[in-house]
């Protein structure tokens, strides 16, 4: 038999190194490593009873393709340097990707050997690329995290068997690396499971060519507005948790009790950071415009169908479901960041000091010149949900599916699990596993149960198998089926975007999630 079990979304990054509330869901205490060591424990386990052996490199007759579905890394939070964390925008390069995932590796044994014993049990991982660690398309990355990977399965193989013999041990650190298996846009099983994280369908987070992002500088890879407002924006934010939407969706009065609070006596300005983030961010798309080519984009989609082994027809399919990147839709990221408004009402004081200027008799409607003209454009101009970001991702599965013929589809991105049987298809998504309170202090987890979505077929190597399994949850220290109530506590995406909100009232960014 062969199972197909997919996690995604745990936003591992360097552990914030203070003990205050500052950056807290980044501290030590506060990681997700030991809930999912003991979950991957567990499914070893369970894969072993199903076998009826003890396991090992040969033995194994069960199959398991563990599938860490993207945002596994997160390469765009703070770095740790001298004992601090320090915001940054480096270079997407290998020159500063491998260090970074060398550190956040060093900062999570627990979850490196908890992946380690997986492959030592004759397991294949397979690590698909995120937005936030889209460098996994980078082979000096993949080659970082390979490595450590294959060195934890090797001390969990000595521990269990003893240290093999020096003429074997080149035979099996080959063995084992050949079942650490990257994707840089979305991996296809045997049995016709095709899973992928799904930025790609979101305007925020999608890149032109996935297998190879780069922009115009070769090795480089093109920031996305997501990435850039991660970096730029919520990361000069840190009493804001970036995997809890309702800690930075407030209402203007909301917002001013928060910045009462946590930033009035702190040296930090909330407005300022939000201020310069929003205005580098809408800079740097522009200055990093690179208009779609051609020969690049086929290029891409070929080297795709060799990664996967996907037909390329169903490749072609597959691409023209992409979101337009957002330096495309530039208008659509100043509505985004709020640089319209902004805009708007400096251009509305001005027309009012012209207006008082050459009519100093018409103050009252100087006055209410800019105002209305901000009224009236949120009227005309009605900025797009959250909701329809995520149900766009989401219905993205569907034609994914029928593209690559496929029995199950299944994506990260959103943070929302979902799993669903529809005319013999699955459609899942794997939710999150990061760092997620429901407060500051991160006293109050949001998640009751942790998402996975778990598959089965009798013959793996069968396009035509049989699937069967669907959404779990790991709760209590046991899988159990997935249950309503074991969403998310607090509002999340979804539930948020469909309240009302009056005209004005400040919104959070998709991209800030993204």
């Amino acid at each position: 038999m062969h199972h197909t079990v997919a996690i995604s979304d745990i936003h591992l990054c360097e552990l914030e190194p203070t003990a205050g509330l500052w950056m807290r869901y980044r501290q030590a205490p506060y990681s997700p490593d030991g809930e999912i060591a003991a979950m991957l424990d567990a499914l070893r386990g369970e894969i072993r009873k199903g076998t009826g052996g003890s396991g090992g490199l040969h033995t194994q007759r069960d199959e398991l393709t563990l599938v860490l579905n993207g945002d596994i890394f997160d390469l765009d939070a703070p770095r740790v340097i001298d004992n601090e964390s320090v915001v940054h925008d480096l270079p997407r390069t290998a020159e500063h990707a491998v260090p970074a995932m060398e550190a956040i590796l060093r900062d999570h044994p627990v979850f490196v050997a908890a992946v380690g014993r997986v492959v030592a049990d004759g397991h294949t991982v397979v690590f698909v690329a995120g937005n936030h660690d889209i460098q996994l398309t980078l082979p000096e990355v993949r080659d970082a995290v390979r490595r450590r990977v294959v060195d934890a399965a090797l001390h969990a193989l000595a521990a269990r068997d003893g240290a093999p013999a020096a003429s074997d041990a080149r035979e099996l650190r080959a063995a084992l690396e050949a079942r650490v298996v990257f994707r840089a846009w979305f991996h296809r099983t045997r049995d016709g499971v095709i899973v992928e994280h799904g930025n790609q369908y979101d305007s925020y987070c999608s890149y032109r060519y996935p297998m190879a992002p780069f922009g115009r500088k070769r090795g480089e890879i093109q920031p996305t507005m997501g990435s850039l407002v991660s970096r730029l924006l919520v990361s000069r934010m840190g009493y804001f948790n970036p995997h809890v939407d309702s800690s930075f969706m407030l209402s203007g009065f909301g917002y001013l009790a928060h910045w009462a609070r946590y930033y009035l006596f702190s040296g930090r300005s909330l407005v300022l950071a939000f201020a310069v983030g929003a205005l580098r961010t809408m800079l740097e798309l522009v200055r990093r415009r690179d208009p779609c080519r051609r020969a690049l984009r086929r290029a891409d989609l070929a080297a795709a169908a060799r990664e996967t082994g996907a037909p390329f027809p169903a490749v072609v399919k597959h691409a023209r479901l992409f979101a337009r990147p957002a330096e495309d839709c530039l208008g659509r990221v100043a509505r985004e960041l709020w640089l319209d408004r902004l805009g708007l009402v400096l251009v509305g004081l001005v027309a009012a000091l012209a207006c008082l200027w050459w009519m100093p008799e018409g103050l009252a409607p100087a006055v209410l010149l800019a105002p209305t003209l901000l009224v009236a454009y949120e009227c005309a101009v009605p900025k797009p949900t959250l909701d329809a970001v995520w149900q766009g991702v989401n219905g993205a599965a569907r034609r994914v599916a029928r593209a690559h013929r496929a029995k199950a589809v299944v994506f990260g991105h959103t943070h929302n699990p979902e799993g669903s049987w529809e005319d013999g298809v699955f459609f899942g998504n794997t939710g999150s596993w990061s760092a997620a309170f429901e407060d500051i202090a991160c006293t109050k987890p949001v998640f009751e149960a942790r998402p996975l979505v778990w598959l089965r077929s009798e013959d793996g190597a069968a396009p035509d198998a049989p699937l069967s399994g669907g959404l779990l949850m790991w709760k209590d220290e046991r899988f159990q089926p997935w249950r309503a109530d074991a969403r998310p506590s607090v509002p999340r995406k979804a539930e948020v975007a469909k309240r009302p909100r009056p005209a004005l009232r400040p919104q959070a960014t998709a991209a800030m999630r993204g």
